[in-house]
């Protein structure tokens, strides 16, 4: 799980960005991932050329527009497809520095260079708290619980529209849920 091995203070300040941003760019949970990409400038291109995007890629097309390309060759779930598209939002803030001047210095038509371990991990966490804000998770959490004490992760992943993986992921980390042996 990507949460583990980074630092908790790098895990901490990119929640903080991620659910900042959340809040500002899909201000409510009926806003697709594709309308907050396209609110920031973005456009979203499907890919059938694995060796183009094989699982997303950010490219910058101005200094306010950027394109995230997904390889589609299978119709990804929307689930899967929600948090590609955060990952690679998480990589645009904060790796290529999106709408500052890390970002006007980044030539127009690059994409991601090959992204180190912990970059990638770090692209993770965004994703997961820019889908999954801690308070609005909280909130659905107690909402769906089961008379057993046992949460409802189909109802999680159902309101966020990401994996069931990824709800559970996202519980964990913020320490609401434990895992059984």
């Amino acid at each position: 799980m990507a949460f583990e091995t980074l630092d908790e203070r790098i895990r901490q300040l990119i929640s903080e960005i991620a659910e900042s941003l959340a809040y500002q760019v899909k201000p409510s949970n009926n806003m697709t991932m594709k309308e907050a990409v396209k609110n920031l400038g973005g456009k979203i291109t499907y890919t059938k050329d694995l060796f183009e995007a094989s699982n997303g890629t950010v490219k910058k097309l101005s200094d306010n527009e950027f394109e995230i390309l997904i390889c589609n060759r299978n119709n990804l779930a929307s689930g899967i497809e929600n948090f590609i598209l955060a990952r690679e939002l998480g990589h645009l803030f904060l790796h290529f520095g999106f709408a500052g001047e890390k970002w006007k210095k980044v030539s127009s038509g690059k994409t991601n260079p090959e992204w180190k371990y912990e970059e990638k991990l770090e692209a993770d966490q965004f994703a997961l708290a820019f889908l999954m804000p801690k308070k609005k998770y909280r909130k659905v959490l107690l909402a769906g619980g089961s008379s057993d004490g046992t949460a409802n992760i189909p109802l999680i992943s159902k309101y966020f529209n990401v994996t069931e993986e990824k709800a559970g992921i996202r519980g964990y980390e913020l320490n609401f849920l434990k895992c059984s042996k």
